[in-house]
Parts: C-alpha cells; sequence; structure tokens
C-alpha cells in the first residue's frame, strides 16, 4: 500500500532522499515510471485505498503477526508493490526492517495504532520466512 499522506514538502523531501539512497537500482526505475504514469486521479484514489487498507490491518492486529488473516494481508501488501516495482524477498525483509528503524514509517502505522509498526515488521518477516523456507 503506498504511503501518500505526506504534504507536498515533505514528498519532495522523501523523493530525494529516496533517489539519493536507491537512484541506480532497478526497483526505484521501475517505481519512477510507474507512479509518473498515474493520474492524479489514480494517486488520490490510491491514497483513500491504503487508508482503507490500514485501518482493516489495525482492526486484525491483535490477531498476531503469523495469524492466517494478518497474513492474507501482508500478501495484499507485498503484491501491491507490484503498482511501484517487482518486489522480492529479500527487498521486502529490507523494507520490514525501515518499518521499525526509520521514525518517518513508524509513525505512519502508529497513526493507525499502538505497536502496529512492529507487528507489521513482524507479519512481513514470517512472510518472507516461510516462503524461503519453500525454496
Amino acid at each position: 500500500m503506498p504511503y501518500n499522506n505526506f504534504s507536498t514538502e515533505k514528498e519532495d523531501q522523501y523523493a530525494q532522499e529516496a533517489k539519493e539512497r536507491w537512484g541506480n537500482t532497478e526497483a526505484y526505475k521501475q517505481s519512477q515510471e510507474r507512479y509518473g504514469k498515474l493520474t492524479k486521479a489514480e494517486k488520490e484514489e490510491m491514497k483513500v485505498d491504503a487508508d482503507i487498507w490500514m485501518k482493516h490491518v489495525a482492526s486484525q492486529m491483535l490477531h498476531g503477526a503469523t495469524s492466517a488473516i494478518m497474513q492474507e494481508l501482508i500478501a495484499q501488501h507485498y503484491n501491491s508493490l507490484r503498482a511501484f516495482y517487482e518486489p522480492n524477498l529479500e527487498m521486502y525483509r529490507g523494507l520490514a526492517e525501515m518499518y521499525v528503524a526509520d521514525t518517518r514509517f513508524k509513525a505512519y502505522y502508529e497513526k493507525y495504532a499502538v505497536g502496529l509498526a512492529q507487528v507489521m515488521h513482524d507479519a512481513m518477516l514470517h512472510y518472507v520466512d516461510t516462503r524461503t523456507a519453500k525454496k
């Protein structure tokens, strides 16, 4: 799910940071291309959908990170990244770590429910670990 609930100034700041950090990666190039093709209405729809989805995740977090419902939601999250780039499990593990290490990501999740950043992190790692074990 996208994280487009930031001010234009913050979006610009984060965009510059992302370019500096990941600008030479294929995922970054894909993201720039795919996001750039979206209309303003599509971007707004993504914001609304992300908010609805996050509220649903928050309402389900008490089931635990490894519960079937949370793993289903995490699978949706993983697949939603394809709107921006083609994810892989290694990248997803790194994203999970950012959700608790980066205060901005943590704040995004914590506005929906206290502890949600950690639950997302744990659920994402479980998702990765179960798929890695199958290989």
